[in-house]
Protein backbone atom coordinates (compact mmCIF):
# COMPACT_ATOMS: atom_id res chain seq x y z
CA UNK A 1 0.00 0.00 0.00
CA UNK A 2 1.04 3.77 -1.00
CA UNK A 3 -0.21 7.01 -0.73
CA UNK A 4 -2.00 6.52 -3.65
CA UNK A 5 -3.96 3.77 -2.88
CA UNK A 6 -6.98 3.39 -0.59
CA UNK A 7 -8.26 1.60 2.43
CA UNK A 8 -11.60 0.78 2.34
CA UNK A 9 -13.73 0.75 6.16
CA UNK A 10 -16.47 -1.94 6.24
CA UNK A 11 -18.19 -3.85 8.66
CA UNK A 12 -18.82 -7.85 9.02
CA UNK A 13 -22.08 -6.95 11.41
CA UNK A 14 -24.21 -5.65 8.14
CA UNK A 15 -23.52 -7.14 4.97
CA UNK A 16 -24.83 -3.53 4.10
CA UNK A 17 -21.81 -1.88 5.00
CA UNK A 18 -19.64 -4.61 3.55
CA UNK A 19 -20.73 -6.22 0.47
CA UNK A 20 -20.54 -2.27 -1.24
CA UNK A 21 -16.90 -2.20 -0.05
CA UNK A 22 -16.29 -5.09 -2.11
CA UNK A 23 -17.84 -3.81 -5.07
CA UNK A 24 -15.54 -0.71 -4.88
CA UNK A 25 -12.80 -2.65 -4.23
CA UNK A 26 -13.24 -4.49 -7.53
CA UNK A 27 -14.24 -1.33 -9.53
CA UNK A 28 -11.07 0.19 -8.11
CA UNK A 29 -8.64 -2.56 -9.13
CA UNK A 30 -10.67 -2.46 -12.63
CA UNK A 31 -9.02 1.20 -12.92
CA UNK A 32 -5.67 -0.11 -11.35
CA UNK A 33 -6.34 1.73 -8.25
CA UNK A 34 -5.03 0.10 -5.43
CA UNK A 35 -7.57 -0.51 -2.25
CA UNK A 36 -7.54 -3.19 0.74
CA UNK A 37 -10.78 -3.66 2.24
CA UNK A 38 -10.51 -3.49 6.56
CA UNK A 39 -13.38 -5.09 8.67
CA UNK A 40 -14.18 -3.45 11.92
CA UNK A 41 -14.79 -6.49 13.61
CA UNK A 42 -11.49 -7.46 13.55
CA UNK A 43 -10.40 -4.91 16.08
CA UNK A 44 -12.90 -5.89 18.60
CA UNK A 45 -12.25 -7.49 21.48
CA UNK A 46 -12.88 -11.54 21.53
CA UNK A 47 -15.80 -11.50 23.83
CA UNK A 48 -17.55 -8.67 21.44
CA UNK A 49 -16.85 -10.84 18.52
CA UNK A 50 -17.85 -13.78 19.94
CA UNK A 51 -21.27 -12.22 20.72
CA UNK A 52 -22.39 -10.99 17.14
CA UNK A 53 -23.67 -13.88 15.79
CA UNK A 54 -26.36 -14.93 19.17
CA UNK A 55 -27.50 -11.17 18.54
CA UNK A 56 -28.15 -12.04 14.89
CA UNK A 57 -30.13 -14.61 15.85
CA UNK A 58 -32.23 -12.77 18.21
CA UNK A 59 -32.57 -10.07 15.64
CA UNK A 60 -34.05 -12.81 13.01
CA UNK A 61 -36.08 -14.21 15.27
CA UNK A 62 -37.76 -11.08 16.71
CA UNK A 63 -38.22 -8.33 14.75
CA UNK A 64 -39.02 -6.45 17.61
CA UNK A 65 -36.24 -7.28 19.77
CA UNK A 66 -34.10 -6.12 16.71
CA UNK A 67 -35.68 -2.87 16.57
CA UNK A 68 -35.14 -2.49 20.39
CA UNK A 69 -31.56 -2.84 19.96
CA UNK A 70 -31.17 -0.50 17.18
CA UNK A 71 -32.47 2.26 19.30
CA UNK A 72 -29.21 1.01 21.81
CA UNK A 73 -26.22 1.81 19.68
CA UNK A 74 -24.01 3.58 21.54
CA UNK A 75 -20.00 4.35 20.94
CA UNK A 76 -18.19 1.37 20.16
CA UNK A 77 -14.82 2.53 21.46
CA UNK A 78 -14.86 0.28 24.76
CA UNK A 79 -15.12 -2.51 22.49
CA UNK A 80 -12.05 -1.90 21.04
CA UNK A 81 -9.29 -4.17 21.68
CA UNK A 82 -6.75 -1.43 22.15
CA UNK A 83 -3.58 -3.69 20.75
CA UNK A 84 -5.36 -4.67 17.89
CA UNK A 85 -5.86 -1.08 17.07
CA UNK A 86 -2.25 0.18 17.67
CA UNK A 87 -1.63 -3.01 15.28
CA UNK A 88 -3.69 -1.38 12.28
CA UNK A 89 -2.18 2.32 12.85
CA UNK A 90 1.00 0.92 12.72
CA UNK A 91 0.42 -1.11 9.59
CA UNK A 92 -1.52 2.18 8.12
CA UNK A 93 1.45 4.38 8.80
CA UNK A 94 4.23 1.85 7.24
CA UNK A 95 2.54 1.68 4.04
CA UNK A 96 1.18 5.20 4.11
CA UNK A 97 -2.03 4.76 4.29
CA UNK A 98 -3.45 8.86 3.70
CA UNK A 99 -6.81 8.41 2.08
CA UNK A 100 -10.03 5.95 4.06
CA UNK A 101 -13.15 5.51 2.64
CA UNK A 102 -15.73 4.70 5.47
CA UNK A 103 -19.16 2.56 4.83
CA UNK A 104 -19.94 3.02 8.77
CA UNK A 105 -19.47 5.72 11.34
CA UNK A 106 -18.41 3.26 13.89
CA UNK A 107 -15.20 3.31 12.36
CA UNK A 108 -14.77 7.12 13.56
CA UNK A 109 -12.90 6.38 16.59
CA UNK A 110 -10.27 4.65 14.77
CA UNK A 111 -9.71 6.90 12.18
CA UNK A 112 -9.21 10.11 14.38
CA UNK A 113 -6.82 8.52 16.73
CA UNK A 114 -5.10 7.60 13.72
CA UNK A 115 -4.70 10.84 12.98
CA UNK A 116 -3.58 12.13 15.77
CA UNK A 117 -0.28 9.74 14.69
CA UNK A 118 0.19 8.87 11.30
CA UNK A 119 2.65 12.32 10.71
CA UNK A 120 0.83 13.50 7.58
CA UNK A 121 -2.33 14.17 6.49
CA UNK A 122 -5.32 11.60 6.33
CA UNK A 123 -8.49 12.46 3.65
CA UNK A 124 -11.58 10.21 5.07
CA UNK A 125 -14.78 10.29 3.55
CA UNK A 126 -18.30 8.43 4.26
CA UNK A 127 -20.32 6.96 1.95
CA UNK A 128 -23.46 7.59 3.26
CA UNK A 129 -25.95 4.77 1.96
CA UNK A 130 -29.56 5.97 3.66
CA UNK A 131 -31.54 8.88 3.55
CA UNK A 132 -30.49 10.18 6.57
CA UNK A 133 -28.19 9.22 9.71
CA UNK A 134 -27.95 5.67 11.01
CA UNK A 135 -27.13 4.77 14.77
CA UNK A 136 -23.69 4.29 13.94
CA UNK A 137 -23.26 7.79 12.52
CA UNK A 138 -25.86 9.69 15.19
CA UNK A 139 -23.22 8.64 18.11
CA UNK A 140 -20.91 10.66 16.27
CA UNK A 141 -22.92 13.54 15.50
CA UNK A 142 -20.44 15.83 17.00
CA UNK A 143 -17.72 14.98 14.85
CA UNK A 144 -18.18 12.88 11.19
CA UNK A 145 -19.60 16.62 9.82
CA UNK A 146 -16.16 17.63 9.71
CA UNK A 147 -15.18 15.20 6.65
CA UNK A 148 -16.50 14.94 3.21
CA UNK A 149 -19.77 12.60 3.76
CA UNK A 150 -21.40 11.19 0.30
CA UNK A 151 -24.85 11.23 0.63
CA UNK A 152 -26.21 8.32 -2.11
CA UNK A 153 -29.92 9.41 -1.03
CA UNK A 154 -29.87 13.74 -0.42
CA UNK A 155 -33.41 14.01 0.12
CA UNK A 156 -33.56 17.17 -0.95
CA UNK A 157 -32.74 15.68 -4.56
CA UNK A 158 -35.25 14.88 -7.01
CA UNK A 159 -33.48 10.90 -7.14
CA UNK A 160 -30.37 9.30 -5.94
CA UNK A 161 -26.64 10.97 -6.57
CA UNK A 162 -24.61 8.05 -6.68
CA UNK A 163 -24.55 4.50 -6.96
CA UNK A 164 -22.03 1.97 -6.55
CA UNK A 165 -21.70 -1.56 -8.23
CA UNK A 166 -18.95 -4.32 -8.87
CA UNK A 167 -17.36 -4.19 -12.71
CA UNK A 168 -19.26 -4.51 -15.90
CA UNK A 169 -23.01 -4.65 -13.75
CA UNK A 170 -25.77 -3.94 -16.12
CA UNK A 171 -29.54 -3.51 -15.97
CA UNK A 172 -31.70 -5.80 -17.62
CA UNK A 173 -34.87 -4.39 -20.00
CA UNK A 174 -38.17 -5.91 -18.22
CA UNK A 175 -39.42 -7.80 -20.70
CA UNK A 176 -36.14 -9.56 -20.59
CA UNK A 177 -36.61 -10.37 -17.16
CA UNK A 178 -37.42 -13.95 -15.62
CA UNK A 179 -41.02 -14.05 -14.16
CA UNK A 180 -39.81 -14.25 -10.45
CA UNK A 181 -38.97 -12.05 -7.05
CA UNK A 182 -36.22 -11.53 -4.78
CA UNK A 183 -37.56 -11.89 -1.22
CA UNK A 184 -34.89 -11.22 1.82
CA UNK A 185 -34.57 -9.96 5.46
CA UNK A 186 -31.10 -7.88 4.61
CA UNK A 187 -27.53 -9.43 5.98
CA UNK A 188 -29.25 -9.87 9.20
CA UNK A 189 -32.16 -12.26 7.76
CA UNK A 190 -34.40 -9.67 9.45
CA UNK A 191 -38.40 -7.69 9.11
CA UNK A 192 -41.72 -9.30 8.08
CA UNK A 193 -40.36 -11.03 4.80
CA UNK A 194 -41.49 -14.25 6.11
CA UNK A 195 -45.13 -13.72 6.67
CA UNK A 196 -45.50 -12.88 2.93
CA UNK A 197 -44.38 -15.91 1.02
CA UNK A 198 -47.84 -17.92 1.37
CA UNK A 199 -49.76 -14.82 0.14
CA UNK A 200 -47.13 -14.38 -2.49
CA UNK A 201 -47.17 -17.78 -3.51
CA UNK A 202 -51.57 -17.68 -4.05
CA UNK A 203 -51.33 -14.82 -5.95
CA UNK A 204 -48.97 -17.05 -8.68
CA UNK A 205 -45.63 -15.19 -7.53
CA UNK A 206 -42.45 -17.18 -8.04
CA UNK A 207 -40.40 -16.41 -5.81
CA UNK A 208 -36.16 -16.90 -5.19
CA UNK A 209 -35.96 -16.50 -1.46
CA UNK A 210 -32.83 -15.47 0.68
CA UNK A 211 -32.46 -18.03 3.88
CA UNK A 212 -31.31 -17.27 7.02
CA UNK A 213 -30.67 -20.94 7.56
CA UNK A 214 -31.90 -24.07 6.76
CA UNK A 215 -34.74 -24.35 9.10
CA UNK A 216 -36.60 -21.61 6.42
CA UNK A 217 -36.10 -23.87 3.36
CA UNK A 218 -39.67 -25.55 3.18
CA UNK A 219 -40.07 -29.00 0.86
CA UNK A 220 -39.52 -28.52 -2.64
CA UNK A 221 -42.59 -27.37 -4.29
CA UNK A 222 -40.61 -27.35 -7.73
CA UNK A 223 -41.47 -23.15 -8.19
CA UNK A 224 -39.64 -21.45 -4.62
CA UNK A 225 -35.92 -21.37 -4.99
CA UNK A 226 -33.97 -20.70 -1.97
CA UNK A 227 -30.38 -19.37 -1.21
CA UNK A 228 -28.42 -18.20 1.37
CA UNK A 229 -24.68 -17.38 2.61
CA UNK A 230 -22.93 -19.93 3.44
CA UNK A 231 -22.69 -20.38 7.27
CA UNK A 232 -18.90 -21.19 7.27
CA UNK A 233 -18.10 -17.97 6.07
CA UNK A 234 -17.28 -14.97 8.27
CA UNK A 235 -16.40 -11.56 7.04
CA UNK A 236 -14.07 -10.98 9.41
CA UNK A 237 -11.45 -13.86 8.67
CA UNK A 238 -9.67 -12.94 5.32
CA UNK A 239 -9.27 -15.86 2.22
CA UNK A 240 -5.97 -17.55 1.93
CA UNK A 241 -4.60 -14.50 0.24
CA UNK A 242 -4.87 -12.52 2.99
CA UNK A 243 -8.06 -10.65 1.03
CA UNK A 244 -11.90 -9.69 2.57
CA UNK A 245 -13.83 -11.48 -0.25
CA UNK A 246 -17.80 -12.16 -1.17
CA UNK A 247 -19.88 -14.42 0.92
CA UNK A 248 -19.96 -17.88 -0.58
CA UNK A 249 -23.43 -18.48 -1.57
CA UNK A 250 -25.56 -21.94 -1.38
CA UNK A 251 -28.50 -22.99 -3.33
CA UNK A 252 -30.73 -25.34 -1.38
CA UNK A 253 -33.34 -27.85 -1.68
CA UNK A 254 -34.78 -29.89 0.74
CA UNK A 255 -36.55 -33.08 -0.27
CA UNK A 256 -38.33 -35.99 2.14
CA UNK A 257 -37.00 -33.55 4.67
CA UNK A 258 -33.66 -33.49 3.73
CA UNK A 259 -31.51 -30.07 2.53
CA UNK A 260 -29.20 -30.39 -0.24
CA UNK A 261 -26.42 -27.41 -1.22
CA UNK A 262 -25.51 -26.45 -3.98
CA UNK A 263 -22.16 -24.00 -3.77
CA UNK A 264 -23.02 -20.89 -6.60
CA UNK A 265 -19.85 -20.57 -8.99
CA UNK A 266 -19.72 -16.87 -7.49
CA UNK A 267 -21.32 -13.94 -5.65
CA UNK A 268 -21.91 -13.08 -9.52
CA UNK A 269 -24.69 -15.76 -9.83
CA UNK A 270 -26.21 -14.49 -6.36
CA UNK A 271 -25.91 -11.13 -8.71
CA UNK A 272 -27.92 -12.16 -11.65
CA UNK A 273 -31.13 -13.23 -9.07
CA UNK A 274 -31.47 -9.50 -8.50
CA UNK A 275 -30.41 -8.69 -11.88
CA UNK A 276 -33.23 -10.56 -13.32
CA UNK A 277 -35.69 -10.57 -10.76
CA UNK A 278 -39.14 -8.68 -11.65
CA UNK A 279 -38.93 -7.09 -7.83
CA UNK A 280 -36.95 -7.14 -4.94
CA UNK A 281 -39.16 -7.64 -1.87
CA UNK A 282 -37.38 -6.61 1.04
CA UNK A 283 -37.27 -3.90 4.16
CA UNK A 284 -35.39 -0.99 2.69
CA UNK A 285 -31.88 -1.09 3.95
CA UNK A 286 -29.42 1.62 1.93
CA UNK A 287 -27.29 -1.26 0.51
CA UNK A 288 -30.90 -2.76 -0.93
CA UNK A 289 -31.74 0.44 -2.52
CA UNK A 290 -28.04 0.36 -3.93
CA UNK A 291 -29.12 -2.93 -6.05
CA UNK A 292 -32.01 -1.76 -6.68
CA UNK A 293 -30.70 1.01 -8.62
CA UNK A 294 -27.64 -0.45 -9.96
CA UNK A 295 -29.56 -3.46 -11.31
CA UNK A 296 -33.03 -1.30 -12.18
CA UNK A 297 -34.82 -3.66 -10.10
CA UNK A 298 -37.99 -2.16 -8.51
CA UNK A 299 -38.37 -2.40 -4.47
CA UNK A 300 -41.46 -4.01 -3.10
CA UNK A 301 -41.22 -1.93 0.64
CA UNK A 302 -41.37 -4.16 3.69
CA UNK A 303 -41.49 -3.03 7.32
CA UNK A 304 -38.68 -0.92 7.69
CA UNK A 305 -36.05 -1.07 10.49
CA UNK A 306 -35.41 2.26 11.96
CA UNK A 307 -36.05 5.46 11.14
CA UNK A 308 -33.31 5.57 8.71
CA UNK A 309 -35.07 3.03 6.96
CA UNK A 310 -38.16 5.13 7.19
CA UNK A 311 -36.59 7.68 5.27
CA UNK A 312 -35.25 5.39 2.71
CA UNK A 313 -39.15 3.86 1.75
CA UNK A 314 -39.85 7.43 1.80
CA UNK A 315 -37.34 8.65 -0.74
CA UNK A 316 -38.07 5.69 -3.26
CA UNK A 317 -41.65 5.84 -2.87
CA UNK A 318 -41.38 9.61 -3.59
CA UNK A 319 -38.77 9.03 -6.68
CA UNK A 320 -41.39 6.36 -7.93
CA UNK A 321 -38.92 3.41 -7.72
CA UNK A 322 -40.80 1.32 -5.57
CA UNK A 323 -44.32 0.32 -3.98
CA UNK A 324 -44.85 -0.53 -0.64
CA UNK A 325 -45.77 -4.38 -0.43
CA UNK A 326 -49.50 -4.62 1.14
CA UNK A 327 -50.39 -1.31 -1.12
CA UNK A 328 -48.96 -3.50 -4.38
CA UNK A 329 -51.66 -6.50 -3.19
CA UNK A 330 -54.11 -5.16 -2.24
CA UNK A 331 -54.10 -3.95 -5.69
CA UNK A 332 -53.79 -7.91 -7.09
CA UNK A 333 -49.88 -7.80 -7.63
CA UNK A 334 -49.75 -5.76 -10.32
CA UNK A 335 -46.66 -5.83 -12.85
CA UNK A 336 -47.17 -2.79 -14.65
CA UNK A 337 -46.67 -0.55 -11.73
CA UNK A 338 -43.87 -2.54 -11.49
CA UNK A 339 -42.76 -1.77 -15.12
CA UNK A 340 -42.95 1.62 -14.60
CA UNK A 341 -40.92 1.88 -11.61
CA UNK A 342 -38.08 0.02 -13.64
CA UNK A 343 -38.11 2.33 -16.26
CA UNK A 344 -37.96 5.20 -13.86
CA UNK A 345 -34.78 3.78 -12.16
CA UNK A 346 -32.96 3.08 -15.75
CA UNK A 347 -33.31 6.73 -16.51
CA UNK A 348 -32.16 7.93 -12.66
CA UNK A 349 -28.64 5.01 -13.23
CA UNK A 350 -28.13 7.24 -16.33
CA UNK A 351 -27.89 10.23 -14.78
CA UNK A 352 -26.54 9.30 -11.27
CA UNK A 353 -22.86 8.79 -10.63
CA UNK A 354 -21.11 5.80 -10.37
CA UNK A 355 -19.09 6.52 -7.57
CA UNK A 356 -15.90 4.32 -7.66
CA UNK A 357 -15.31 6.55 -11.01
CA UNK A 358 -15.66 9.85 -9.34
CA UNK A 359 -12.67 8.78 -6.80
CA UNK A 360 -9.71 9.50 -10.10
CA UNK A 361 -10.80 13.27 -9.49
CA UNK A 362 -10.20 12.83 -5.78
CA UNK A 363 -6.73 11.13 -5.68
CA UNK A 364 -5.74 13.68 -8.81
CA UNK A 365 -6.64 16.39 -6.05
CA UNK A 366 -3.82 15.12 -3.53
Amino acid sequence: MTKDAITLLASGNSLGAYIPAIHLRETLARRHVRAEVQVLETLYREETRSKINGYKKAFHNNFSVALTGHRLAKDISPNLDDSAVRRMHAHWRQTGCATFIAFTGFWLPVLEAYKQVAGFTVHIEWIRLDACDTPSYKVYKSSYEAYRNVRFYEPALEGPGYWIAPPDAEAVPFEDRNDRFLIHGGGWGIGTYRDKIERLRRGGCSLDMIAYDESEVQEDDGETRYFMVDPEWSPWIKDAGGAHTYPPMLELVRRQGTVEKRRLPDYASYLELVRFSRAIISKPGGATLNDSLVYATPLLLLEPFGYHEESNAAFWKRCGFGIGYDDWEEDGFPITSLQACHERLRKQRIAACHYGRELDTILAKR
